[in-house]
């Protein structure tokens, strides 16, 4: 098989395929042989002559058309397959010839593909991030809770909490010095904002990716994303036992708005897309083919290397890899981001508080929490991206959604002293619970 192509100006891409005589003879070969299982009088199945065959089903040319549209059907995967192409799609023909016994066939076809759009910039990207810096208020918070927990009652019943003393949180919590607590404290707050941040930072980041993004968005790939959202949204709902009423109703949102959501979001996932792949083609990214294997393999499918040639016969091993180099350029750009202090980058007025700016750009606060209207719980709560490219290829099977939200809880920890030995009826305070 020989393929070639050119990218047309309405952004799709004109194949033309050529295949050998030998291609062609055999394909022949095994349309007189299917036929030859029928019935046919006097003719045991498979023992008639060609031209009894060719009386029985009104000529050669049947045979001819039935090779010609076996051999586009097989081949025209392939041929995408070959020149790397990801359909947006079906293949639009032009008129199908005849096959021909002993001559090469060349058939040809338009589809349309994902474009290849540009960004404005391949410098890295810069968002400004709150720091994980513990505040004063949030340590004196977490000292004020602790000490909340000791309360003694005077002879009047008047409560007084513990006082902050070396030797109280050496009894009660198991620390030397008051330092250590406020070192301890402090550390915890740091690793719960460095939890919470991370998925604004990611949020910031790809958004500032896709504001890069030099064109318009397909109506064909927000359509096809979004069909794709539908499904793994009610895969999921279906995985929890939930009905759609159920879910509307628990999130307050009318149909109209839950419509409006999912488009709004499958056009944000159509433009990422379109600058992930950009940013992958200016760095030269590429999927190789153990790569594209081992995606199979941590896909979780049963039979991955089955699934593996069955995509590679259908001309879908180009979804895996596109997958896989839009892996590659979100990790580039989360390994190469510059995080600067808020309002260092975009100044705000002196009234206005940076944090908020930020959570009003994201949609996702200062906590990692989602700040936007309900109708953007499906995606969050429900539909995920698949684990893989792999997975996303192959229908997402047996993808699991996740809660991307950062959990905050209200509730006591386990006490940070593993070698605490307090009574249970008295249970030291956790320096690490929130407030």
């Amino acid at each position: 098989m020989e393929t070639k192509s050119k990218r047309l100006e309405d952004g799709n891409v004109e194949v033309t395929v050529e295949l050998s005589a030998d291609e062609v003879q055999r394909e022949i070969d095994a349309a007189y042989r299917i036929a030859g299982k029928n019935r046919i009088p006097g003719f045991r199945p498979g023992k008639a002559p060609r031209k009894v065959l060719d009386n029985h089903f009104g000529g050669r040319d049947y045979f001819l058309a039935t090779a010609a549209e076996e051999l586009v059907r097989a081949f025209t995967p392939l041929a995408t397959e070959e020149l790397d192409l990801v359909p947006l799609s079906n293949a639009d023909f032009s008129e199908i010839d005849l096959a021909v016994e002993g001559e090469p066939y060349v058939f040809d076809f338009r589809i349309e593909v994902i474009p290849e759009l540009e960004l404005s910039s391949y410098d890295p990207i810069q968002i400004e991030l709150p720091s994980t810096e513990p505040t004063e208020e949030e340590m004196q918070a977490r000292i004020d809770a602790l000490l909340a927990y000791d309360v003694t009652t005077d002879e009047e019943g008047n409560e007084h909490p513990a006082e902050l003393t070396d030797e109280w949180v050496k009894t009660t919590l198991e620390f030397d010095t008051v330092e250590d607590l406020k070192e301890r404290i402090a550390e915890s707050i740091r690793e719960q904002k460095d939890q919470e941040l991370s998925r604004l930072r990611e949020a910031l980041s790809m958004q500032e990716l896709s504001n890069r993004l030099a064109g318009e968005v397909p109506v064909s790939l927000v359509h096809q994303t979004e069909q794709d959202n539908y499904r793994d949204f009610f895969r999921t709902l279906q995985q929890q036992r939930m009905t759609l009423d159920g879910y509307l109703e628990q999130l307050g949102m009318t149909p109209e708005d839950f419509r409006e959501s999912m488009r709004s979001q499958a056009e944000e996932s159509a433009a990422m897309a379109l600058a992930l792949d950009a940013l992958a083609r200016h760095l030269e990214f590429t999927a190789t083919e153990d790569e594209v294997k081992e995606e199979f393999k941590l896909s979780g499918i049963e039979d991955p290397d089955k699934f593996y040639l069955e995509f590679s016969a259908t001309g879908r091993l180009a979804e895996v890899r596109q997958g896989l180099m839009r892996m590659k350029a979100s990790q580039h750009i989360l390994d190469t981001l510059e995080v600067f202090e808020p309002g260092t980058l975009y100044p705000v007025a002196e009234d206005e508080d940076p944090a908020l700016e930020i959570e009003a750009e994201s949609g996702v606060d200062a906590e990692g929490e989602d700040t936007t209207a309900e109708p953007d719980a499906p995606a969050e709560d429900l539909s995920n991206e698949a684990d893989t490219p792999a997975e996303d290829a192959a229908a997402k099977s047996d993808a699991e959604a996740e809660d991307t939200a950062a959990a905050q809880s209200d509730e006591e920890a386990e006490d940070l002293s593993t070698e605490a030995d307090a009574p249970a009826e008295d249970a030291a305070p956790d320096p690490d619970a929130e407030d």
